[in-house]
């Protein structure tokens, strides 16, 4: 089996030290969710048979600076996948992902990125604000 040098494919080498950069992470793992049969057909669909849209999605997703509300309805439908393993592609797509992470970026990288790819995927709006209490015996007036 030949060697595969740092320079010649940067996300595929990377240890658990070295993190790899964004944009070849994100390039692997679509390389790889295009050749699995079933996440790419899916893909294909909910992306309007755009893969440029696919990648850039997911470069939106690992970035740390994206917040929920910086979302696209396609973004929060690839989160969607990742986390709640809903339906059979859900099933198929979290641990498929979490397994491609781990390979690409190392186990402690992958880990990182898939808890913050769970608060990602948590609306801001599920923050419960609490109102203030009224004294017992004290009518409410609408």
């Amino acid at each position: 089996m030949p060697a595969v040098s740092a320079n010649a494919a940067p996300a595929l080498s990377a240890g658990a030290f070295d993190a790899p950069d964004i944009d070849d992470l994100t390039f692997s793992l679509v390389a790889a969710l295009h050749r699995h049969p079933h996440l790419s057909n899916v893909l294909t669909h909910i992306s309007r048979s755009s893969w440029p849209r696919i990648e850039h999605t997911l470069r939106v997703i690992l970035d740390p600076a994206t917040q929920h509300r910086d979302l696209t309805p396609l973004a929060r439908n690839m989160l969607d996948l990742m986390v709640a393993e809903r339906g059979v592609t859900g099933r198929i797509f979290k641990p498929y992902f979490g397994a491609l992470l781990t390979a690409l970026a190392g186990p402690n990288e992958a880990e990182a990125l898939l808890s913050r790819i769970r608060r990602l995927a948590t609306p801001e709006a599920a923050v419960v604000i609490a109102l203030p209490k009224t004294p017992t015996g004290v009518p409410v007036h609408a």
